[in-house]
């Protein structure tokens, strides 16, 4: 191996003393050169070799091609660069060959090497390479479409291309790409033979064939969009556009055809069959008529609320030049309550129409009630119709109350604790909050629990600190309590313009009378209170107190705690 290796690198001096004599790199560099290379060429020559050793001396040698690039164009030199470039390409091939003869199962190896080859101009070895990739790989359609793709784009040999495409389909007779590739093709050869009427309608049988060879092997409706995408994008011949159209029309129990055709003829791609289901009602231009007609019609055969989204975000989605934007609005109002008359919206388009319904202000509340009821009876399980409609009728807390009772029956008991939560955010009147207040202690002990802090703090927003106290004392008698409500009871006492001591005093005994045997924090933030605001007198009992309350196994934290704040 060693002797192997030697040989390699004297091949090499060559270049490296060019490279010295063009003043490209200097001594160090060459030297450094000298044994990265030698490095990598042991690497890859021994038994046990591995992926990396490759990916890493290619990509060496790839970034000192672009080093070599860059130094010559600041230093303005162009000689010698068959000597340094030029070998330093053809040992990158060699060092390409045996990476693949190596690892021949990895595509990617075959692209990375074809990329090589163009960016150095050895195009001519890059179909040998495909030829190679084909014997071992032919088994994936992606391969044949990329050698086609090869010969059609760099090589510019549409023959060539079609015959890789052939080859492919022989072997893979239900691939979709194969087949659609193939049909581009022949159209490209169609439209070169454009001012040759016998030529272009030999390429435009042949097209024909293989569009409808495809078709009888990929059962797919999408195939056939993307055959008629094709043929309007070349536009050579109407008539293979309206078979292929006249077969998209045949599929339409596929309820994805109607959605194809709709959109379509909003690029203005008409269906004649459609017409019988145009109305002459709307004053919009024919295409967006149109479009409207075959959803409509779609919705009629086949209600689903998924073909309903598609219905108006088609609509959100149409172009400038296609209508004005106030037609816009209104088609889309229009097909918004089509979906809402026959049931078929989404939760998430109920949402859009109504955000959309009162940005306009140009509903009444009993409208909007009606559609929210109607709506509520079809999505009872969906909380943001709740909350519009107790948005609605923020201020009358007996319509709130019932509608949070009716609410009950259907949502779980999160949507129900985010409802109520919703509406003590949405409550203005401070009399509507206190009767909402008596209301809500009658609900599932999990939903008082979880906003008994909110409701503290609400209510002192509300009502002051008067009624912030009077429900603090009655949350305190009916525990559990979070740890949350005192602190929060705590803040509003000491946020007074005077303090009363004996207040914040009272939180403080209730917060470790509740949490007292296992929170440490509670005890030390009681101690931190008296020392900077209370009495500093009372700390040694509260410390006393704590190592008499908590449980055994968090005494020594709590000790430890206290010290380490003494210290600070």
């Amino acid at each position: 191996m060693a002797e192997q290796v030697n040989q390699r690198i004297e091949g090499m001096i060559n270049e490296l003393e060019q490279m010295k004599r063009t003043n490209l790199y200097t001594d160090d560099e060459i030297r450094e050169l000298s044994r990265k290379r030698k490095e990598f060429e042991y690497r890859i020559q021994r038994r046990m070799k591995e992926k990396d050793d490759f990916v890493q001396y290619i990509a060496f040698e790839l970034a000192l091609l672009e080093d070599i690039s860059l130094r010559r164009r600041q230093a303005k030199l162009s000689e010698k660069k068959k000597d340094i470039e030029y070998a330093i390409a053809k040992r990158l091939n060699k060092v390409f060959k045996q990476f693949i003869y190596r690892y021949q199962n990895d595509v990617a190896i075959y692209f990375e090497y074809i990329k090589f080859c163009q960016s150095v101009g050895f195009n001519y070895a890059v179909s040998a390479i495909i030829a190679q990739m084909l014997q071992m790989h032919g088994d994936k359609p992606k391969m044949w479409q990329m050698a086609s793709m090869w010969e059609s784009k760099e090589q510019k040999n549409l023959e060539n291309a079609r015959n890789f495409l052939l080859k492919g389909i022989h072997r893979h007779p239900e691939s979709e790409i194969l087949y659609l590739d193939l049909f581009e093709i022949e159209l490209m050869f169609a439209f070169q033979a454009a001012e040759n009427e016998e030529e272009k309608e030999k390429y435009l049988k042949r097209a024909e064939i293989v569009w409808r060879s495809g078709i009888k092997n990929i059962p797919d409706v999408n195939y056939l969009f993307k055959l008629c995408d094709l043929s309007i994008k070349f536009g050579i011949d109407d008539a293979t556009t309206n078979t292929i159209k006249e077969e998209i029309w045949n599929r339409r129990t596929d309820k994805n055809v109607w959605s194809y055709i709709a959109s379509k003829e909003l690029e203005e791609c008409h269906w004649t069959e459609i017409e019988e289901y145009v109305s002459e009602e709307f004053n919009y231009p024919p295409e967006v008529n149109n479009y409207i007609a075959v959803y409509e019609e779609a919705l009629q055969q086949f209600p689903d609320e998924n073909l309903c989204t598609k219905y108006i975000h088609g609509l959100l989605g149409i172009k400038d030049s296609v209508c004005t934007e106030l037609q816009k609005i209104s088609t889309i109002k229009h097909a918004w309550n089509y979906g809402h008359e026959n049931g078929l919206l989404t939760n998430e388009m109920y949402a859009f129409g109504i955000s959309m319904l009162k940005l306009e202000d140009e509903i009444t509340k009993d409208e909007l009630t009606e559609i929210i009821d109607a709506a509520l009876a079809k999505n009872p399980h969906y909380r943001m119709l709740w909350e519009e409609k107790l948005l609605l009728n923020k201020s009358d807390e007996k319509k709130m109350l019932s509608i949070l009772q009716d609410a009950g029956k259907s949502l779980k008991s999160e949507d129900m604790l985010a409802l109520w939560n919703f509406m003590f955010d949405k409550i203005d009147s401070n009399v509507v909050f206190k009767s909402c207040y008596e209301k809500f202690k009658t609900c599932e002990n999990a939903i008082v629990l979880s906003l008994k802090p909110k409701l503290l703090q609400k209510m002192y927003e509300h009502n002051g600190i008067k009624a912030a106290r009077q429900i603090y004392d009655e949350l305190i008698r009916a525990p559990p309590t979070q740890v949350d409500v005192h602190k929060i009871m705590i803040d509003l006492e000491l946020s007074q313009e005077k303090p009363a001591l004996k207040n914040v005093r009272k939180c403080y005994e209730a917060l470790i009378q509740h949490h007292g045997t296992n929170n440490i924090e509670v005890w030390m933030d009681y101690m931190d209170f008296e020392q900077s605001k209370g009495s500093a007198a009372l700390v040694p009992t509260i410390h006393r107190r704590a190592i008499g309350m908590l449980d055994k196994n968090v005494v020594d934290t709590f000790i430890k705690a206290q010290a380490l704040a003494k210290l600070k």
